[in-house]
């Protein structure tokens, strides 16, 4: 049987430059820009490959988990417990080649100055542990957004409320009629629309997918970064290979402990980058105790695992009164006149790449029920599948737009460890009162905004509008070793090797998709890592 080349021959028996643990967007696109600057780089990833492979192709798999596998998604059920109850459901997390970009919509934008110096946009802050500002700015990472910009080949416009004439933007594709009157009656009524900045191409026919996309049109961090490192770099992978935990001294990480098709393993580098998602991250170094780490690995400030952060978002029908041409691409839109409003901060609003057609609708309620079933038991007695043919007729006028609204951290809002769960771990989550708020004041601003010409029906509300797959905050950034895990660069304040570079670092999570932000950060700490990788060798040289 065939060896891939990017199956690396006794990878126990050498010492990598780096090993990345996770091949999402952070941990691809570290690897790549590591790789490029001509390290020898080992991505390990828990799932399978996927690019290039459809569920068609495995017609004797019929287990759940592998299906799930197969298709690049998370094989467990997310499990915890929040303010409405406990959950346990298949989240929106992806596991595979890609990681959870196999799954995205790749709306792709950056975050905006204001969410560099977080604090001072919110009126109720209560016990929340928001800093004053990040240990970067955002002119500091313009230069890595657009890097990130032009390698994820997004197309789109330039927002007039946070531009960059130098953004490597691609020309977009044009839009539907129902659109273009969505757009241009934004337009009279004083907002600031743009073409939404989206890693989709002009391919005919695009399907825009939300799913692990076959065509090669989704800028996805599997298609775009990991392929090329190890196909065109010095870069290896090994799938199927679940890291349980990192060996580590006072000060240095050792070993990376791992199970690979169900074989324990060990592997060694000179540099360890945990990029498995902020959900995994903080669980592999809370599962890494020693007599050095009593508490988890680089966890002497007690952080790691606390301060979880989920956005919300609240999917809106935009009605119109004639029945226009929905030809044309779909996630389309983008509007961020209610990012801060009045001086508080609330999020952006956003074509979400949904048509509202009976199985797209079926499939997204199933899921809701699954999340929290109270929601439809309270909403209608009907079955499904009659609420989403009824759902389909009443908005085949509409577009569907999305909200994503700012979570502050919490240090109760936190991962913990669980042996009981097939994780590994499971999710606490507070759903504040001061979220309700701040959510129910941007739906409305978007309805009110919007009227006459355009009208508005929420579809989602309350406490089951959390969206579990952004997820961020675990292993937060900063500048003091006690109230962060991470310094500035990414690294541990305590392990001079050992670098987090998902969404683990953000010490605040926005009101926008973190995907860019984490494309852009990683490839400002590939750079870093490079540097201490050449230090290394030159003081070896030195000895």
């Amino acid at each position: 049987m065939k060896t891939e080349s990017y199956i690396p021959e006794n990878p126990e028996e050498q010492l990598w430059d780096v090993i990345v643990v996770g091949t999402g967007m952070g941990g691809s696109t570290v690897g790549y820009e590591l790789s490029r600057l001509g390290n020898r780089v080992l991505f390990v990833e828990k799932g399978r490959f996927v690019q290039g492979k459809h569920i068609s192709d495995f017609p004797d798999v019929t287990s759940e988990f592998e299906v799930r596998l197969l298709k690049g998604r998370w094989p467990n059920r997310l499990q915890g417990t929040t303010s409405f109850g406990r959950v346990n459901f298949y989240g929106p997390v992806g596991c595979g080649t890609g990681g959870s970009t196999i799954l995205y919509g790749a709306q792709l934008e950056r975050f905006h100055p204001t969410d560099f110096e977080p604090r001072q946009h919110f009126k109720e802050i209560g016990d929340s542990t928001i800093p004053e500002k990040w240990p970067i700015s955002y002119e500091e990472l313009v230069p890595f957004y657009r890097e990130a910009e032009a390698h994820m080949k997004i197309c789109g416009t330039q927002d007039e409320l946070n531009s960059d004439p130098s953004a490597a933007l691609e020309e977009a594709p044009e839009l539907s009629d129902r659109d273009q009157f969505i757009f241009s009656t934004m337009k009279k009524a004083g907002l600031h629309p743009y073409r939404s900045h989206v890693g989709y191409h002009n391919i005919d026919e695009c399907w825009e997918c939300l799913d692990l996309c076959f065509r090669g049109c989704k800028s996805d961090a599997g298609t775009r970064s990991l392929l090329p490192a190890v196909h065109g770099l010095d870069a290896h992978l090994l799938t199927e290979c679940e890291v349980v935990r990192l060996e580590a001294t006072e000060t240095h990480v050792k070993k990376v402990h791992a199970k690979r098709k169900g074989k324990p393993i060990e592997l060694h580098a000179k540099i360890v980058v945990l990029a498995a998602g902020a959900y995994i991250t903080p669980s592999i170094l809370l599962r890494s105790t020693s007599s050095h780490w009593k508490n988890g690995l680089a966890n002497g400030s007690g952080l790691v695992g606390k301060n979880l952060m989920l956005h919300t978002s609240d999917f809106i029908m935009v009605d119109q009164q004639e029945d226009r041409s929905a030809k044309g691409p779909i996630k389309s839109i983008t509007v961020n006149d209610f990012y801060v409003s009045e001086g508080e901060k609330l999020g952006t609003f956003q074509s979400v790449g949904l048509q509202p057609i009976a199985p797209i609708i079926r499939s997204y309620l199933e899921y809701v029920e699954e999340k929290d079933p109270r929601w439809t038991k309270r909403k209608s007695r009907s079955s499904l599948a009659e609420i989403a043919e009824m759902a389909s007729q009443r908005f085949r006028k509409s577009s569907a737009f999305t909200t994503i609204l700012e979570d502050l951290p919490y240090l109760h809002n936190r991962i913990e460890l669980d042996d009981s769960s097939p994780n590994g771990f499971h999710l606490d989550y507070h759903y504040s009162d001061e979220l309700k708020r701040r959510n129910k004041r941007l739906v409305n601003l978007v309805s009110k905004s919007l009227a006459p010409e355009l009208t508005t029906k929420v579809v989602t509300a309350t406490e089951n509008n959390i969206n579990f797959g952004h997820v961020c905050g675990t292993c937060r950034f900063g500048d003091d070793p006690e109230e962060s895990v991470l310094n500035a660069n990414n690294r541990a304040h305590e392990v001079e090797n050992l670098y987090v570079v998902d969404a683990s670092f953000f010490p605040s999570s926005s009101g926008i998709n973190p995907s860019l932000t984490i494309a852009a950060n990683a490839f400002r700490v590939g750079k870093i890592i490079h540097e201490q990788l050449q230090s290394l060798t030159k003081n070896e040289h030195d000895d």
